[in-house]
């Protein structure tokens, strides 16, 4: 009767009152529906609703289970809705039941486990930056409890409170951009466990802590990061192993504490519905605001430590930071590795110099403009007729000359013999046991590292990538022939290590061959030795690519060149190659140095030996070329093995004295030169092209002038200070005279400190300025 009563009111419906009239049927008929059983109401509405609320479909009052081609449908016309009447269905289990019953995490305990987690973070940085402490697998006491015992007391120290505070905020940006607890918690551990672990091994193979420059090694824009292991010492390994175990299982631990813990997201907020009621709007606000003001004040912190007198340098200041960046590892110790890390974020590669403009370059162009007329005056030949070769040799140094080391047999014979026919003598490196980029950099740019800021640590790294044109000595060769084909590069290695790869494209190089170049170095033979095999390309292998691309010139008639070769078989580490036909093991009487020491040692100098014979070979190579050809070789830095001479500053500064020669071959006017010993006896990588210049009596550019008349009055400058023969750590350059003694910057000439103002102004030109100098044709020789 009801069903007829709202057919009967549909059908009289006129069409003035069609809308108010099929409202009423509308509302007729479900309530009708409601009560009695008809088509529309068992067939369309209890569907719908059934499938919105989760529940099983009833028809009838009865429970039905729909056809496999209904549910099908059903998916595809309203995926939601299914899914959320699956989801309904699993919430009435009694495993789920169970499960929400579950615990829930106060805020409370997420901040006792934030201080806990944060104080072990940093006891393993505080860990990493010293040396002495070490991880002993044979003890009874674990990783994590070595770690402890070692380091908790300094916890309340400086670097302890400051590595804290910086660790803190890395926890908060961590969980608030996650809006999860523990998978926050799991980010920051293996932030913090990687760059512990990553720290030991640097500080146990370079003495440095990780600086922002490294991350390039892991993104692969600072270099083959997968082949740093390479370099890893046997004894490291047993760290490393335990390390990764360490960061998996607590990975592992937080991504099941996620799943237990009933309170998901950190930070309550519904993107849903964002703004259905205070709570939602409350909650949107701290969710995008939190990991926002959490960088923010990461960046500010960072940001301030590099600035004195900032805010957050005062409050640093109070619990004793003292910055000590010409010493990062001095700095890591002192004030925390992440505080050291932080600090060397903000880098500017120079100060800023007062009175720098355009005009002010123009007087000094014009100052040197002179000088190179008055020297050209005197000199008649053409610098870029001549194939330069430079030669860094790694590692390369006389044994002999470190304090307390001493080998009966002569580890480089010939090498030393040049001395007494050619420019031969001292390179101060401002390196030791590490820095290869940094003095072949001066090499190549004639700028010094000693007139850049505290925090610019690798110009090929934080430098050289910024700029949008950089200066090198090669770009000398590309002019005198018009192409880049006159500059090429070898590098027994990988290309992208200290992004050498890059740098020399920016230098002007036509290629850089590598290991991994394309196409590659073409000899790139190892040693093997009577008892284990070298990783490293050796130098008799590396001398055959340069030898061979000179041949190849030469005999085609083109152009002099100029060659850069960076060689790697002396890197570390120093293991027993050789076995009894190490001749060095028996020839070792060093005094008062531990036996395992003085094994590196004699492994060190069969290096040395092996290449000074490829030397020898290489130069007799050359010799029977019939084009005028100079060598430039030098060893960049000593190794970082002579534990025993470094505990003694007084050492410190032999320990960064390196062997040099500059030789010419038997086709060149100055095959028998050798510059006057005030030329000749000290110097710097950042001086060499003038001092080729001066041997090959070369005409230069007013900016090689500069650098010949400063090396006469200041022979080398490195980048510490000495104070009666020791090394201070402080920000000011070493300057020794033509002895090799340290000149006190207050007894420099008036000619010496211009000469010194004007090569920084230089610098800072080419490194932060407009480059206006290059453009004024500064580095240009004089046209033939």
């Amino acid at each position: 009767m009801a069903a007829g009563n709202a057919s009967a009111s549909i059908g009289a419906t006129t069409s003035s009152d069609t809308t108010t009239v099929t409202s009423s049927a509308t509302q007729t008929a479900t309530g009708s529906a409601s009560s009695v059983t008809g088509s529309v109401s068992s067939s369309t509405l209890p569907t719908e609703t059934s499938i919105s609320s989760g529940k099983a479909l009833e028809g009838n009052g009865k429970n039905t289970t729909r056809s496999a081609t209904e549910s099908a449908a059903d998916w595809r016309k309203h995926p939601i809705r299914a899914w959320r009447a699956r989801y309904g269905r699993y919430k009435q289990t009694k495993f789920y039941q169970a499960w929400a019953k579950r615990p829930k995490f106060s805020y409370g305990a997420y901040v006792v486990i934030m201080f806990v987690l944060i104080e072990m973070a940093n006891m393993f940085l505080l860990w990493s930056v010293v040396p002495q402490l070490t991880y002993d697998p044979t003890a009874e006491d674990g990783l994590v409890m070595q770690v402890m015992n070692g380091t908790y007391h300094w916890l309340a120290n400086t670097s302890g409170i400051l590595n804290f505070f910086a660790l803190g905020i890395l926890y908060l940006i961590c969980i608030t951009v996650t809006n999860r607890f523990w998978i926050g918690t799991a980010f920051f551990g293996a932030i913090a466990g990687i760059t512990a672990f990553a720290g030991k091994v640097k500080v146990a193979m370079r003495g440095e802590p990780i600086i922002p420059s490294d991350l390039g090694f892991l993104t692969g824009n600072g270099g083959g990061g997968e082949n740093v292991a390479s370099f890893v010492t046997d004894d490291l390994h047993t760290t490393i192993n335990a390390g990764v175990s360490l960061v998996v299982w607590f990975v592992v631990i937080c991504l099941l504490l996620q799943l237990v813990d009933r309170r998901s997201p950190f930070i309550y907020c519904s993107w849903r519905h964002p703004i259905a009621g205070p709570k939602n709007i409350f909650g949107l606000i701290c969710r995008i605001l939190a990991p926002v003001l959490s960088i923010w004040l990461m960046v500010s912190y960072a940001t301030g430590l590099a600035i004195p007198g900032s805010r957050t340098r005062e409050l640093a200041d109070e619990v004793g930071y003292v910055p000590r960046l010409w010493n990062v590892m001095d700095d890591a110790q002192q004030a925390g590795a992440t505080t050291t890390f932080l600090s060397l974020t903000n880098v500017k590669a120079m100060d800023e110099e007062p009175g720098y403009n355009e005009q002010a370059m123009k007087t000094i162009a014009q100052r040197y403009e002179q000088a190179a007329t008055r020297i050209n005056q005197e000199r008649a030949s053409t610098l870029t007729d001549n194939t330069v070769i430079m030669v860094l040799s790694e590692s390369f140094s006389d044994p002999n000359r470190v304090p307390g080391v001493h080998f009966n047999t002569d580890p480089m014979p010939f090498i030393r013999s040049l001395g007494d026919v050619t420019t031969a003598g001292l390179m101060l490196s401002p390196g030791y046991g590490g820095g290869t980029a940094n003095i072949e950099f001066q090499q190549m740019t004639g700028l010094s590292m000693a007139n850049f800021s505290d925090t610019m640590l690798s110009p090929y790294q934080q430098l050289v990538p910024t700029r949008p044109e950089m200066y090198s000595f090669n770009q000398m060769w590309n002019q005198a022939c018009g192409s880049t084909s006159c500059s090429v590069g070898f590098h027994p290695f990988l290309q992208g290590f200290y992004l050498r790869g890059a740098n020399y494209k920016k230098f002007g190089f036509s290629h850089l061959y590598t290991l991994d170049s394309d196409p590659k170095i073409t000899h790139a033979g190892t040693y093997h030795g009577a008892v284990a095999d070298s990783g490293n390309v050796t130098d008799e292998e590396a001398y055959k690519n340069v030898v061979e691309e000179v041949r190849a010139n030469t005999s085609g008639n083109k152009p002099a060149q100029y060659i850069e070769l960076v060689t790697m078989q002396n890197h570390s580490p120093y293991p027993d190659l050789y076995g009894g036909e190490n001749e060095f093991h028996a020839a070792n009487d060093s005094q008062g140095v531990p036996g395992n020491e003085m094994g590196v040692h004699s492994e060190y100098a069969k290096g040395v030996q092996r290449t000074d014979e490829a030397t020898e070979q290489f130069l007799n190579d050359l010799d029977a070329i019939d084009s005028p050809i100079t060598v430039v070789f030098y060893g960049d830095h000593l190794p970082g093995i002579y534990t025993t001479a470094s505990q003694d500053p007084k050492n410190n500064l032999a320990l960064h004295e390196t062997n040099y020669f500059i030789w010419s071959n038997a086709a060149s006017k100055s095959h028998d030169t050798k510059l006057p010993e005030e030329d000749a006896a000290y110097t710097s990588s950042n001086f060499f092209m003038a001092q080729t210049a001066q041997q090959l009596d070369s005409k230069i550019s007013p900016y090689l002038a500069l650098l010949d008349e400063l090396h006469a009055e200041v022979p080398a400058i490195s980048r510490a200070s000495t104070n009666m023969g020791e090394w201070e750590t402080e920000d000011a350059p070493t300057y020794l005279n033509s002895q090799g003694d340290p000149i006190d910057p207050k007894s420099l000439s008036t000619k010496a400190k211009q000469l010194l103002d004007d090569y920084r102004m230089v610098q800072y030109d080419m490194t932060v300025g407009e480059n206006y100098l290059q453009q004024m044709g500064f580095m240009d020789l004089p046209k033939q």
